[in-house]
């Protein structure tokens, strides 16, 4: 009865639609044409969800507290004579924490701030500290500046870097 009701009401039947040559390139379109959208929009909400598939940011405990404490002690002895101890900056050096900081940073990666401090500083003789030494004081300004310490180091690979954000506000 059903099949008779589709019958005179004109509408097709699915069964002996997909049966056809028409039926079956119509279905493989429509295939074609939903599942890469699907898949596109699937990547894109675990990208949301998953840390290992997307760009990691600051929030993502990126360093540890060993680490930024090494880093402290660098930058004590490296940094302070010119940033101050407590990175409020001074004379023509910037200050490496608060608003002003956060603002020229944000959306940046570890890796540019890893390179300008690797290759402008000290200012009196730039490029003299090794890459670990750079990456330790980066951590140790990430802990002063509030985010989170996790249980890996952050490592002084510039890919690795390349692909940690610094954000300012938690997400």
């Amino acid at each position: 009865p059903a099949r008779r009701e589709r019958a005179l009401s004109g509408a097709p039947e699915m069964s002996s639609t997909r049966r056809t040559p028409v039926g079956r390139t119509l279905a493989l379109l429509l295939a074609l044409m939903v599942i890469p959208a699907w898949a596109s929009s699937t990547r894109t909400s675990n990208s949301r969800v998953s840390p290992s598939a997307r760009d990691r940011s600051t929030w993502d405990s990126v360093f540890t507290v060993e680490q930024a404490e090494r880093g402290q002690t660098a930058y004590n002895t490296t940094c302070a004579r010119c940033h101050r101890e407590t990175l409020a900056g001074g004379d023509e050096a910037p200050a490496l924490t608060g608003t002003a900081f956060s603002s020229s940073w944000n959306g940046l990666t570890l890796d540019e701030l890893h390179e300008r401090v690797r290759t402008t500083m000290p200012s009196d003789t730039p490029g003299v500290y090794a890459r670990q030494q750079v990456t330790d004081v980066i951590a140790y300004m990430l802990r002063f500046n509030g985010f989170p310490a996790g249980l890996v180091e952050l490592t002084h690979a510039n890919e690795a870097l390349k692909g940690i954000r610094y954000v300012a506000t938690k997400p």
